[in-house]
């Protein structure tokens, strides 16, 4: 009799189902879709509630019911059949936590080495000399890299209503990355993808990120974890594609294109990354061959933002942690697209 008592908030949603299989229409009578999504019943029974804004009175009515379930007594509520498919996205907030948030676009590739965090950050910083406000998520859990490009150092504080407060550049742009709780940034992060994806949300969520008129998401390489996360549990906008002109690189980002679709993602534009290297002559060379950008404009229907050229002075400066006093008219340019885009999206 005593195990069937045991059923407390902290444990995972995953493993009290398993054991107790008719616990899964309780959580669905009390509106707890998590059962149904990969990632959502990863977490426990308080961080699932937490997800959904319940109260701590409704929490505390759901885990009785849940004992109740199991000792076959009565519950508050009528057991409700779970939904049948792939899984419910979470429901979080529309727009940030506060609302507060104007415009989430991810940053996506499927394709390591073409570079998403180095299209991110300068799309950050191109939008901010124009005024915008704006805010990156570094999505990339087991290898982040925004935090050294942007210089940014030290652990992020708690903020006065209870959340984190995201590290500031020097231009204004608010970062969070997972190197910034790292006693060293060399130091792995040797988790499993539910630890990865519940990381994500918590930075999306539990951050303080004020007001943005963006908040870029730069993602890691493949179409598992991690971009569904993003994908299913956070209010994204838009989606910007990041590719180079080496063939074997389109290959991988058609499947990333084709998630996309199937999850049915918003794509606003393609760019590709390392077109080209321009010598001080002036001299042009397509050192990954040419390029396959107006493929993936037609596969997308979304216009191509940029062509971005190889440069080595940007390189440098990445790794100093100054990427913002990077400057370049094919980068500006990217970001006049990129809102202009935005606005005929709407």
């Amino acid at each position: 009799m005593a195990d069937t008592l045991t059923i407390t908030s902290d444990m995972i949603i995953h493993d009290v189902v398993t054991r107790h299989p008719e616990t899964v229409k309780i959580f669905h009578g009390h509106g707890l879709p998590c059962t149904a999504c990969a990632v959502g019943a990863r977490e426990s029974i308080a961080g699932g509630a937490r997800t959904h804004r319940f109260t701590p009175e409704k929490q505390a009515l759901l885990v009785k019911d849940l004992n109740a379930v199991v000792r076959g007594e009565t519950t508050s509520v009528a057991p409700k059949k779970a939904p049948v498919g792939r899984g419910v996205p979470l429901s979080m907030a529309p727009a940030g936590k506060d609302g507060n948030i104007k415009q989430v676009i991810a940053i996506m590739s499927g394709k390591g080495g073409v570079g998403k965090s180095l299209v991110t950050g300068l799309l950050a910083v191109s939008l901010r000399r124009q005024g915008m406000r704006v805010g990156i998520l570094d999505g990339d859990i087991t290898g982040p890299s925004i935090a050294r490009m942007f210089g940014t150092k030290g652990q992020p504080m708690k903020s006065a209503s209870g959340g984190i407060d995201p590290l500031t550049s020097l231009g204004g742009i608010k970062v969070m990355s997972m190197n910034m709780f790292l006693e060293e940034e060399s130091q792995p992060v040797v988790w499993r993808g539910p630890m990865i994806s519940s990381a994500i949300k918590q930075f999306y969520s539990d951050v303080d990120w004020g007001r943005l008129d963006y908040l870029l998401v730069d993602l890691p390489p493949g179409t598992s974890d991690a971009p569904m996360t993003v994908l299913q549990s956070l209010p994204v906008d838009g989606i910007v594609i990041v590719s180079s002109p080496q063939l074997l690189a389109t290959m991988v980002v058609k499947k990333c294109i084709n998630m996309v679709q199937q999850l049915k993602g918003i794509i606003v534009g393609v760019v590709e990354n390392m077109s080209y290297f321009e010598t001080p002559g002036g001299e042009r060379y397509e050192i990954f061959g040419a390029s396959n950008g107006p493929e993936l404009v037609d596969m997308t229907n979304a216009p191509l933002l940029a062509q971005l050229p190889i440069d080595s002075g940007l390189t440098t400066l990445c790794d100093a942690g100054r990427i913002e006093e990077y400057h370049s008219a094919a980068y500006e340019m990217l970001a006049e697209n990129f809102i202009n885009t935005l606005k005929i999206k709407r």
